[in-house]
């Protein structure tokens, strides 16, 4: 009668949350639907280096806590002590002023539970009298964890996929597993999920499971009885805090004595603590959800952190920052600025990471985030005209200017026209012939009455004077005029530096410390014409050199007397 009387308190306390709770309240392990819904929707949200979407870091938390099965499991513990149950209420009848005292306390230590972990502690809802309540235990990993799994391999080969550093250890893998190792900067939570009794804490313990749904289940029976070590040591103490923070500082080292934190070590003769809910998923579905919630809580701590921008000198948020695959940091306005301007220039070679020692590509991905539709339309239109450009087998229809492949002979077809074309000239097709200078072709246009004879010779001068000035970039080919400056140029098409002089590929100035100078050679020639008719008309000596020391004078700023 007694027992039945506990339990139907239990059930009516722990109802509404079973039936708001989307998992299952069996005991067993959740159902292979269930874990390969958990497992694609973490493979289907990750974490960019640009930093995923806000809603990817929601309930990060849900698929660790398995709340129907600690209510399953706290129900069945409560079943299971009948006898505490007859002494229970006949204390209860007893002693009032006693309940009266328990509860006064539990709401204190409630209270204090609230203020200490905050939004960690989750109050469910109090029926039939008892406090129910779950406590999201996070471990502080200063330098990460470093976690060796025994993965069954399936096909009867042994492997030594991990720990492969550790000389000090002799594993005895068998024919059919080998080890994975792998490093964490963020472990799952672990749960307690506490049931407080009239009789706590005067009496009895709390009723609890500790839910830790990557470990196995050996390691969290000894957690559970570590808990009631701590108890017996506690008698009639509000204890649930000293709980907390011994998982949180000492299970750790309590479980793994040298650091490494071992998984995959369970036997099926091991039938454990009946509060300890560990895990239930083979490891090779467990470990990727593992990495996939580091990664998930790494990017969250970088949101929620102070940066500094190293382009314009502002501290912010992550949320207001860009991390690059580099892993540098920039303000969102200033990529923004800087991804605009160099599409508006065509500079799309100067679309890397801005710090001056690296040279990362800017993601595509990104850009599309960063760039304004049109933006990224035109970065995507010179992106393609670029790779177009670089491939030595591509040419453009001179009608319609659509790509074209050219062969070995220097023949293009228009896929659009027909027009059959030299791929050197742009003239029609010509097997066996040379192609014709520019000289040649003004001789064919005058020649049809579409030019002049001055018109030709304007058309020649104004040829010759365009490339006195060209250069082709040793890289890509691309033609370049200087219009004025040093003999440093360098190609707005792929960023290449060359000699305008030599045309040859350089790395800084050092070039032109030996044969070509950074500066073009300054023109004397009207100066030695004048000398020239100084030799043959002596008599004009001296009024050349009066008329050149006064423009020197005049330039120095001093008065000269001829």
């Amino acid at each position: 009668m007694a027992a039945a009387s506990v339990g139907a308190t239990l059930s009516r306390a722990l109802e509404p949350h079973r039936q708001s709770s989307p998992e299952s309240s069996s005991d067993g392990p959740p159902s292979s639907s269930a874990s390969s819904s958990l497992a694609a929707d973490a493979e289907a949200r990750p974490v960019s280096c640009d930093g995923g979407a806000e809603e990817d870091l929601l309930d990060l938390d849900t698929p660790w806590v398995a709340t129907a099965e600690a209510e399953s499991r706290l129900e069945e513990a409560a079943m299971d002590a009948a006898a505490a149950a007859l002494h229970l209420r006949a204390w209860n009848e007893a002693d009032t002023d006693g309940i009266r005292d328990n509860q006064q306390r539990q709401d204190d230590e409630l209270m204090a539970l609230e203020a200490i972990y905050g939004d960690d502690l989750d109050v469910l809802e109090n029926k039939g009298g008892l406090c129910y309540f779950q406590i999201y235990i996070r471990y502080e990993l200063n330098d990460g964890a470093e976690v060796c799994a025994k993965i069954s391999s399936g096909n009867g080969n042994r492997k030594d996929g991990g720990c492969p550093n550790d000389d000090t250890e002799d594993h005895d893998t068998g024919q059919d597993e080998f080890f994975y190792k792998c490093n964490f900067d963020y472990l799952p939570p672990l749960i307690l999920t506490c049931l407080l009794p009239k009789s706590y804490p005067s009496k009895d313990p709390p009723y609890f499971t500790v839910t830790a749904k990557w470990m196995d289940g050996h390691n969290v029976s000894q957690l559970c009885t570590m808990l009631d070590t701590i108890w017996a040591e506690l008698p009639g103490q509000e204890v649930v805090y000293q709980w907390v923070e011994w998982i949180c500082n000492s299970s750790l080292s309590n479980l793994w004595f040298d650091g490494k934190i071992r998984l995959g070590e369970d036997t099926p003769t091991n039938k454990g603590d009946i509060r300890a809910i560990s895990r239930s998923l083979p490891l090779e579905s467990v470990i990727p959800l593992m990495l996939s919630y580091s990664s998930k809580k790494l990017h969250q701590a970088f949101l929620e952190e102070v940066h500094l921008c190293m382009i314009c000198l502002n501290q912010s948020k992550g949320s207001n920052f860009i991390k690059l695959p580099c892993q540098h940091l920039f303000c969102v306005k200033c990529m923004e600025t800087l991804c605009k301007m160099h599409v508006k220039e065509g500079t799309l070679f100067q679309l890397v990471c801005p710090d001056r020692k690296c040279n990362t590509s800017i993601p595509h991905n990104l850009l599309k985030r960063l760039l304004s539709v049109e933006d990224f339309e035109r970065w995507d239109r010179l992106a393609l005209e670029k790779a177009l450009n670089s491939m030595a087998d591509v040419v453009y229809c001179p009608k319609c200017e659509i790509g074209c492949l050219q062969d070995d002979d220097n023949n293009a077809q228009c896929a659009k026209c027909s027009f059959t074309f030299c791929g050197v000239c742009k003239e029609l097709w010509h097997p066996g012939k040379q192609c014709p200078t520019p000289e040649q072709k003004l001789q064919r246009q005058k020649a049809s009455g579409k030019l002049t004879e001055t018109e030709m010779a304007q058309e020649l001068l104004n040829i010759r004077e365009l490339y006195k000035d060209v250069r082709l970039c040793p890289n890509c080919r691309m033609a370049i005029n200087r219009s004025a400056g040093c003999n440093k140029m360098m190609c707005t098409s792929c960023g290449q530096l060359f000699c305008f002089r030599c045309c040859k590929a350089i790395s800084g100035y050092s070039h032109f410390s030996k044969d070509c100078g950074l500066f073009a050679a300054r023109d004397t020639t009207e100066w030695d014409t004048q000398m020239m008719k100084m030799q043959w008309n002596p008599g004009a000596c001296s009024k050349a050199t009066i008329g050149r020391q006064h423009k020197v004078s005049q330039m120095s700023g001093e008065n000269f007397q001829g």
